[in-house]
């Protein structure tokens, strides 16, 4: 393994792996460092986890209302510790198969943690390893907060790997995070709690939308306390207790739980890196990038990924991020990211899928639009699959009726809110949505009437 390359890639999650395998197929040497784990957060400790751990839960609330379909379930009841089992050996060979396509590529990589030594150089573990060009792509981790006690919190992490189910749970922070958990934990069984500091819960997604989720969700259970500021938190030999004061409410509070859980996002993983060393510059949001993911200060740094701080942490996401880094290395002519049409989903249970612009933004900007707003309740599919909570929003272009936004709760939001993104990249009108055929009866055959104006 030599210690000068062409390129240095710091992490090896989707980002990582984007920029690293196509850096090399444009013929340059390349070193992969990774600290955590080859693959990164998504696969190991993230969206991939988390979304056996829902379909689980999912699959348990069918089971629960199945004589709405004339099914009697009897004795049916989730084995937390075995899901957690099956979680783990989903995961298993991630790390080593990741780890493979970089070899079977050609690409060097190495198990340790990465610190700049100079402003085209690293140092892993007391030796230096020199680069033309490093891309950062160390991901995210937990945001901590400045709460005392907040030690005591358990992140993501720690919830993936829980042996038992809790009786209780307390998060901090009614966030993606937060809002997916709950819905596993109390379909799961769990007593569940959100504190959120501020007005609502998922405050960047559209309120309407998120206000049918909310309602939702407290009907099944989860208390949902918004406009909270937590004062401290303490271990107690029952778990832990939380001390907060509410609005309106002078007087301090205190709830107690099982455990307390960080549901306040995730930050940029770029501390101990010794970015200084290499004359990146920063702020009090991260990296300070141009509009090529290039350090303002450093032209042979880029980032990508959850170390770009004004892009949504997503997954696929990271991998486009990588791709345009290796483009602007490796190619004479730079590009820059286009962020405007990203679908985002919370895998609530039913899910929330938005993209492009809320009604809130589209009034901000000054735009002219038409809200087109149904309760998808009623719908014959709805009905079929005896849907608890089916609501749309969709935000239309008056002056040339281009999908400006769409924001959807329901069964399989998830996967219809990829049609309303292909129609905004591509400039598909609403009419021609409308005047689509779809097959029937599925969730898809009710985004006529999603973009139909109510009058």
């Amino acid at each position: 393994m030599s210690g000068t390359y062409d390129l240095i890639v710091l992490g090896a999650g989707p980002a990582g792996v984007a920029a690293a395998i196509i850096a090399r197929r444009s013929g340059i040497s390349v070193l992969v460092v990774e600290k955590d784990g080859f693959g990164g957060v998504c696969p190991l400790r993230g969206c991939i986890p988390k979304k056996i751990l829902a379909v689980a839960a999912e699959t348990m609330t069918c089971i629960r209302r199945s004589n709405e379909h004339g099914i009697t379930v009897k004795g049916a009841e989730l084995n937390w510790k075995e899901l957690i089992e099956r979680k783990r050996w989903m995961i298993k060979d991630v790390s080593t198969d990741a780890q493979n396509r970089f070899h079977s590529l050609g690409i060097d990589t190495i198990n340790g943690f990465a610190k700049f030594s100079g402003p085209n150089s690293i140092d892993v573990d007391g030796k230096e390893y020199r680069a033309k060009k490093i891309v950062i792509a160390t991901g995210s981790k937990p945001r901590k907060l400045p709460i005392p006690g907040f030690e005591h919190t358990l992140t993501s992490d720690d919830l993936f790997e829980l042996e038992s189910l809790p009786p209780s749970v307390i998060f901090i922070g009614g966030g993606a995070i937060g809002m997916e958990f709950a819905h596993i934990f109390t379909r799961a069984g769990s007593k569940v709690t959100i504190l959120e500091a501020a007005s609502r819960i998922l405050p960047d997604m559209d309120e309407d939308v998120i206000n049918e989720l909310a309602g939702f969700t407290q009907s099944l259970g989860v208390e949902i306390n918004t406009g909270v500021h937590v004062e401290s938190i303490e271990k107690t030999s029952q778990g832990a207790s939380v001390t907060m004061t509410v609005p309106n409410i002078t007087i301090s509070s205190t709830i107690e739980a099982s455990l307390v859980a960080n549901g306040a996002g995730r930050v940029a993983d770029i501390d101990g890196l010794d970015l200084h060393k290499a004359g990146v510059e920063t702020d009090h949001r991260g990296i300070v990038l141009d509009q090529y993911l290039r350090s303002v200060s450093n032209p042979d740094i880029f980032a990508a990924g959850d170390t770009v701080t004004l892009s949504p942490h997503l997954s696929p996401v990271a991998s486009y991020e990588g791709r345009i880094a290796a483009q602007n290395i490796t190619l004479p002519d730079l590009v820059s990211p286009d962020y405007r049409v990203i679908p985002t989903a919370i895998y609530t249970i039913p899910s929330v899928a938005g993209v492009g612009l809320t009604e809130y933004e589209a009034k901000k900007q000054g735009l002219d639009f038409t809200t087109a707003v149904h309760d998808l309740l009623p719908l014959r599919v709805s009905s079929i699959y005896a849907e608890q909570a089916a609501y749309s929003k969709i935000i239309i272009d008056s002056s040339n009726d281009r999908i400006l936004g769409a924001h959807i709760i329901g069964h399989n939001a998830q996967e219809i809110i990829n049609v309303f993104a292909l129609a905004m990249k591509y400039h598909i009108s609403a009419r021609d949505l409308h005047d689509t055929l779809y097959t029937f009866p599925t969730f898809s055959s009710g985004i006529p009437i999603m973009v139909r104006f109510r009058v």
